[in-house]
């Protein structure tokens, strides 16, 4: 059966809080949802019945992966001080997108993974906290195959006053850089293993994608699926 699946955000498209309600429906027949509740912006999306989908947030949750991000921190004295989350991004959103603009089109959606450290600092400046944010661009080649690519990186810190913020800054850019070869690595092992034969469509979802009949409230910026349609026979 074929399924209507609409987000109700809470705050703004696709980001942050939202409700989901799934609908299924016979293939020919007719699915409606009415909404009483008010919303800041809607999605509503008819989703096939041989829908394949990726949840990150089991992903990222992965040991496998955690303790790839771990080693990037390796010989560094920043430790991670947190799980890997996920979402979904447009590229208009990515801070510092703009200095690179041509990159992507506004609106193409990449997979920010993040995760916090905390980083070590000599004794007369105070230790740093941070956010790193690496951003996966997915797509389908001519035969239907999946890939990804780690695309770009951003982070954000606070502490290492008054003399180690430089310090700070140029260690995560040290680590951070050195990680890409990293995370492409994780990509090129977990696509096969979680893929199976060959597409004719990829898109997104927020949250897990979950198509489970009725009512469920996500978080947006806490988890995003990849949904894949397979090539029919």
């Amino acid at each position: 059966m074929s399924l209507l699946t609409e987000y109700s955000f809470q705050d703004r498209y696709w980001y942050g809080p939202f409700e989901q309600f799934n609908q299924l429906f016979p293939d020919g027949g007719w699915a409606w949802i009415s909404r009483g509740g008010p919303s800041a912006a809607a999605l509503a999306w008819v989703r096939q019945d041989d829908e394949q989908v990726l949840d990150f947030a089991l992903i990222v949750a992965n040991p496998i992966v955690t303790n790839a991000v771990k080693s990037i921190l390796n010989g560094t004295e920043a430790s991670l001080t947190s799980g890997l989350t996920a979402q979904g991004m447009f590229w208009k959103d990515v801070p510092y997108s703009a200095g690179d603009a041509g990159r992507h089109q506004p609106w193409d959606m990449l997979v920010r993974v993040y995760f916090n450290v905390h980083i070590h600092t000599p004794w007369y400046c105070t230790d740093a906290d941070a956010t790193v944010s690496y951003y996966l661009v997915f797509w389908l080649d001519d035969t239907g195959h999946l890939h990804g690519s780690a695309d770009y990186a951003a982070w954000t810190f606070s502490g290492g006053w008054p003399f180690c913020e430089g310090g700070v800054n140029d260690a995560l850019r040290a680590a951070i850089s050195g990680g890409f070869s990293t995370v492409q690595q994780v990509l090129d092992e977990a696509i096969p293993l979680v893929t199976r034969g060959t597409y004719r469509m990829l898109y997104f979802l927020p949250g897990n994608g979950t198509r489970i009949g009725g009512d469920s409230t996500q978080d947006a910026d806490r988890d995003v699926a990849l949904a894949l349609l397979p090539k029919e026979d």
